[in-house]
């Protein structure tokens, strides 16, 4: 995080840093050894300017700030500074890492030296509460010649794959003693120091990762991304197909070897149901009813009667109940949701009059009462109509709300008692009489 150093608080010191007022943002001190802020954006007469003459004489690599930290080698004493930063996430256990970033001795330097590493640690972990070498095993280290360049950045590159969880942050510095240190004295002087200045620092996961399902809804549209989870560009051999399982492979842009990233993405069948209502016992039933059977099992039934809602775990609701929740005109919704994560929500509106119930008589004089046999509550059934001397004078395979007292043909039945039978969409039948009065 703030790779280049470029954030800071806005407490820029024209003079070292003590202890704990480090002005980075996500980076402070690793150790007790206080480390310092450097910015082209300070008066030049500053010593944290880079471009004074009396300590750093350097340019940043990019942007203008960077960062210095020291490291003195005696007999007697190893003083060691440290710089400690933060990663953006967690690092993941076993896959592969680029570690990199740039250093440059400082014009204050009388020794150059090697032994520059990095050690990842948790950012809950506290500061080392000494100047003496942090007694940890770095996980990249630089063992190579010791660093002389005072008029140029060298770049410290490594790989590394992660073994240890709950890692997120870091340091920089030297980890050994000065007898396990190679330095060379450029000049003579006291003390024999080593001053190194930092900048661009990059820890990237050095695979392609992408944050894609395996299953997608049937008709969902995701979307696949040019630039990786960790930064790469490339494309793919197919735009995503909504409809059809398929196999997506995305190819790393100027890549060598050419490195690709396979995925299959399986499609679901969605949820596609209709609601139906029908009368068993008289009472009355609302029911989704599959079109197309779903593979991935229901977990969630989310109902609602007039915008409350209700507690029911079933594809079936009863609304007898539920009485207290009914109104003249009602509005049932159902949001179901299966194993894959696929939605699909339906609604039906009714009316509560005669639910489930037949009514004695049908009078087709249009007065607004009984003009036609209601039996809409009961969701379509099959309806026969006999007369008393058991002739069939009307039916219907799916009926609703058709009969009003006539045969076929329009013609207006005699009045009288008339027996019907009745199949609902359970198989439950009914039967009984009904008068036709004019």
């Amino acid at each position: 995080m703030n790779p280049s150093f470029e954030e800071d608080n806005g407490k820029l010191r024209c003079y070292f840093y003590p202890k704990g007022n480090f002005p980075m943002y996500n980076w402070t001190s690793g150790s007790e050894g206080s480390i310092d802020a450097f910015s082209t954006t300070l008066s030049t007469k500053c010593i944290m300017n880079p471009l004074n003459d009396s300590f750093a004489g350097q340019k940043p690599r990019t942007g203008n700030n960077f960062v210095g930290f020291s490291n003195v080698f005696t007999e007697s004493v190893d003083y060691r500074e440290y710089v400690r930063g933060k990663l953006s996430e967690l690092l993941v256990v076993g896959s592969p890492y680029v570690i990199q970033f740039y250093v440059c001795l400082s014009d204050f330097s009388n020794t150059a030296s090697n032994n520059i590493g990095l050690v990842f640690i948790n950012d809950k972990d506290k500061t080392f509460a000494n100047v003496d070498p942090i007694p940890l095993k770095p996980d990249v280290n630089y063992s190579g010649k010791p660093i002389t360049e005072k008029d140029k950045w060298t770049l410290m590159s490594f790989e590394f794959v992660a073994t240890k969880p709950n890692l997120d942050a870091f340091l920089i510095g030297n980890f050994f003693s000065t007898k396990d240190t190679n330095y060379q004295i450029l000049t003579e002087g006291k003390p024999v120091e080593t001053y190194l200045l930092l900048d661009d620092v990059t820890i990237y996961r050095d695979e392609l990762v992408f944050d894609l399902p395996t299953q997608v809804c049937k008709g969902e549209i995701i979307e696949l991304p040019s630039i990786s989870k960790t930064g790469f560009a490339g494309s793919w051999n197919a735009e995503f197909d909504a409809l059809n399982s398929k196999s997506y492979v995305f190819t790393q842009d100027k890549s060598n070897p050419k490195r690709q990233f396979k995925i299959d993405i399986g499609i679901t069948e969605g949820l596609d149901f209709d609601l139906i209502t029908y009368c068993q016992n008289y009472e009355f039933y609302i029911e989704t009813k599959f079109k197309v059977t779903s593979i991935s099992p229901i977990v969630s039934y989310d109902w609602t009667i007039n915008n409350t809602k209700i507690e029911n775990k079933s594809t079936i609701l009863k609304l007898a109940d539920f009485q207290n929740l009914i109104k003249i005109e009602n509005n049932i919704n159902v949001t179901l949701t299966n194993e894959a994560g696929c939605k699909m929500s339906r609604n039906i509106i009714f009316s509560n009059r005669n639910l489930c119930k037949i009514q004695k008589e049908v009078s087709p004089n249009a007065d607004g009462s009984n003009d036609f046999l209601d039996l809409s509550s009961f969701g379509g059934v099959d309806l026969k109509i006999y007369n008393r001397f058991g002739n069939v004078v009307y039916e219907n395979k799916n009926y609703t709300t058709e009969w009003s007292g006539k045969l076929d043909d329009n013609t207006l039945l005699p009045v009288g008692n008339y027996m019907y039978q009745i199949q609902n969409k359970i198989g439950e039948e009914l039967s009984g009489w009904i008068q036709l009065a004019h």
